[in-house]
């Protein structure tokens, strides 16, 4: 006869803790600790990542070693640091001379300045980059592009220092050297453009100087010879008085003739502002080539909202197209063909668009992107340059009407007073002529240059960019996040208990009692623990016996179907590891303990592990009973020592223990047992791999579900209640193991000693 000394017995206490390992603290009183508990149905919490790192921390660390090697080894291979070169020019609008004064001049410096922008990746400027520079065909980034002209055009930035003269040039690329020697020759072709276009420009200028000065000079020598015959007609004496008696006509008609100057002056301004345009606008609006120009009108065309729709409608009829062909029976369908038709008819509206909107596209597009802008600044040119020249002829024809007026009234005076003053005034624009044509035959033999390199790009010796590094170090961080995510969906999804309250909320399943893991005790031959060590140790028992206390007095609470206070309990769950055979044992001790007569039958046939855990496998057992080879009474053994439970063992089955269970002799067996014990425990197969359970539990009270914490599914343990519901064998409810209790939930003073009661045995055993 085995013998199980109080309180749990050695030859269970040294299984027991492998039976319920120690899982992650878990406060079973929802009263007095809240601290310890998940919060109910919540899908994401600390404690749901921790289990997952606990429980898969050998993949998470694989995972994250190799994919973070790999993350990092394409981020370095894949990401390269991006090198930047920057030159800088000076732009000046040059001295201001007769034809450039700034009162006159149509554009602002800022559009000047705009206009450099544009001039520099003009197609001329790029072309003669190219041309002076083949080297630039060798380099990796042109390599790769057939258009090397839009690729420098792309990739290089022309941008105006704000509050500045300065124009910075600066370039990418993924080559230290590469961008320097881009840019450097882009400023080359841009000096060398803008010097010739200086240079033409102040030739321009002279010509037309020197015809407006040998003008000028013909209409000052006219002048001063008809100053000369006025003045012998009327006589010095004559002049002297007609002149103070006529002195407000002769201020008007000097305000006037001034006047008459200046818009002369603006008049020739603005014409030389609009041949210098209309050169800028040859030398910088080439044409594009054919393919480039098709290129940029298909773009634009497509761009347009009216044919981005025709495009999305032609798109739906394809597809409804294909849909109809492939559900057609015959070849020519009815519907296959009312969509064909339908396609066609947009394909012809397409195609009146295209011939539609294509000329004017083409004649906008083929001046380059700074064409409309130019012709806007000619047309305003133009418009002043009418106006100028109406006023102009409008202050001739007033001066005209005074000197008409002042030979009718026969003011002599007057005229000579006309004549001298319209001999000074072309006298004084001879010499702002010769002045500005002395200034400009200057600049041509030393040009005063309007546009001024700063300084040139030099190759970059450290990368501007460099997201390498930063990616490579974010790498391990974003890997580890992603697999933990993983895990933590892949464990959100296996929906595995960890809270007892979810347990009965989701799986509506009563919760009996929950069970804390049983410690470890110290081993025979090591050494002995520390007294705090001990207590602790000891702290633990009683509550794990305290726990399975409650369970006892919660199946206890009713009579049974008879309306007696004796109770017959399936012990079982819904798949193996649950700890219900460690748990029957146990319950079975406790119930002992309460002075209940106890039998303890090990009903799992296929794997008796209860009997191997009491050292009765290899006796007759349940098995032999049901064939009728032995009687019940005969192969009761007594576990524990001063009346402990009886147990039955498994037995030795020798066929399919379906066939054993099947028909009345368990029944029987337990009917008679009834009679003489007051709980009956039967440690039941689990319920979904085998059947067994759903037979042996019709005979039983009802079945209590063994629920391992943080290990059980919500979905088996519903499984297992279906199952056993449809067999019509009532749930009595579940009992969560290995639920760690943080701190204790009870109050010392009630908490139950077994060592004390263990001392006083062996005191009373020495006194006697």
């Amino acid at each position: 006869m085995n013998t199980l000394p109080e309180p749990l017995g050695d030859s269970l206490k040294h299984r027991l803790p492998q039976e319920i390992p120690s899982y992650g603290g878990y406060h079973t009183d929802s009263e007095e600790e809240g601290d310890g508990r998940s919060e109910g149905t919540k899908l994401l919490s600390v404690g749901l990542i921790w289990r997952a790192f606990r429980r898969h921390w050998w993949q998470v660390s694989l995972l994250w070693i190799l994919g973070s090697t790999v993350l990092a080894t394409m981020a370095y291979r894949r990401i390269k640091p991006t090198y930047d070169a920057m030159a800088r020019v000076q732009v000046e609008p040059g001295e201001q001379s007769l034809y450039t004064s700034k009162s006159a001049t149509p554009l602002e410096f800022a559009e000047f300045k705009e206009t450099q922008v544009a001039s520099i990746t003009s197609p001329v400027v790029l072309s003669l980059a190219l041309t002076e520079h083949p080297e630039l065909f060798r380099l990796p980034m042109l390599q790769r592009t057939d258009d090397a002209e839009s690729e420098i055009r792309r990739a290089l930035k022309v941008v105006i220092v704000p509050k500045t003269n300065l124009i910075d040039l600066s370039l990418s690329s993924l080559d230290p050297a590469e961008p320097a020697i881009i840019v450097n020759a882009v400023l080359s072709a841009y000096l060398k453009y803008a010097s010739t276009t200086s240079n033409q420009d102040i030739e321009r200028r002279i010509e037309q100087l020197k015809a407006d000065r040998d003008k000028r000079i013909r209409d000052l020598d006219m002048k001063r010879a008809e100053l000369r015959r006025v003045s012998e007609r009327i006589g010095a004496a004559d002049e002297a008085g007609v002149k103070d008696r006529n002195q407000i006509t002769s201020d008007d008609y000097r305000v006037w003739s001034d006047r008459l100057s200046q818009v002369e002056i603006d008049r020739i301004a603005a014409e030389a502002g609009l041949e210098q345009l209309r050169t800028e606008e040859e030398l910088n609006n080439q044409e594009l080539s054919r393919d480039e120009l098709d290129r940029v009108v298909s773009d634009a065309f497509y761009a347009h909202p009216r044919i981005q729709e025709i495009q999305h409608e032609i798109s739906q009829l394809k597809m409804k197209l294909d849909r109809v062909r492939s559900m057609a029976r015959t070849g020519r369908d009815p519907s296959s063909t009312l969509v064909e038709t339908q396609l066609r008819a947009k394909q012809g509206e397409l195609n009146a668009w295209w011939s539609r909107l294509r000329p004017g596209l083409e004649k906008d597009l083929s001046m380059g992107r700074d064409g409309q802008e130019r012709r806007r600044v000619m047309a305003e040119q133009e418009a002043a340059l009418v106006s100028l020249k109406a006023e102009e002829r409008s202050i001739r024809g007033r001066l005209d009407q005074m000197k008409v007026r002042s030979k009718t009234a026969g003011g002599d005076g007057l005229e000579l007073e006309f004549v001298r003053h319209d001999t000074e005034a072309a006298a004084e624009m001879l010499y702002k002529v010769e002045g500005s044509l002395n200034q400009l035959e200057h600049e041509a033999r030393s040009p005063i240059a309007r546009v001024r390199e700063v300084f040139q790009a030099r190759p970059a010796k450290r990368p501007n960019v460099n997201h390498r590094t930063k990616i490579v170090a974010l790498a391990p961080v974003a890997m580890f996040m992603m697999v933990m995510g993983l895990f933590v969906t892949l464990e959100a999804r296996a929906g595995r208990v960890a809270d007892p309250d979810e347990l009965s909320s989701r799986a509506r399943v009563q919760i009996l009692g929950v069970v804390p893991p049983l410690p470890n005790a110290s081993k025979p031959g090591t050494a002995l623990l520390s007294r705090r060590e001990d207590q602790r140790i000891q702290r633990r028992l009683d509550e794990f016996m305290l726990s399975l206390d409650h369970l006892r007095v919660s199946l206890c609470a009713r009579p049974d179907r008879w309306g007696r206070n004796r109770h017959c309990v399936l012990i079982t769950s819904a798949c193996g590891s649950e700890g219900k055979t460690t748990l029957a044992a146990q319950l079975a001790e406790r119930c002992v303990n309460a002075g209940m007569l106890t039998l303890l039958i090990d009903g799992d046939l296929r794997n008796p592990s209860l009997s191997r855990m009491l050292d009765a496998s290899e006796n007759d057992g349940l098995c032999n009973v049901l064939r009728g080879e032995v009687a019940a009474e005969d192969v009761m053994t007594v576990v524990g020592g001063g009346g402990g439970f009886h147990f039955l063992a498994a037995g030795t089955p020798r066929s399919d223990p379906n066939r054993l269970l099947q028909g009345d002799a368990l029944g029987q067996l337990l009917a008679r047992a009834r009679e003489s014990f007051d709980m009956i425990i039967v440690d039941a197969p689990p319920v979904l791999p085998v059947p067994d359970a759903l037979i042996i539990g019709k005979w039983t009270d009802g079945a209590v579900l063994a629920v391992r914490y943080n290990m059980t599914r919500f979905s088996y343990v519903e499984k297992a209640q279906r199952r056993l519901a449809h067999v019509n064998v009532p749930v009595l409810g579940a009992v969560v193991n290995g639920t760690r209790v943080v701190g204790s939930s009870y109050d010392s003073p009630y908490i139950y000693n077994a060592s004390s009661d263990a001392e006083a045995d062996r005191m009373s055993e020495v006194e006697a």
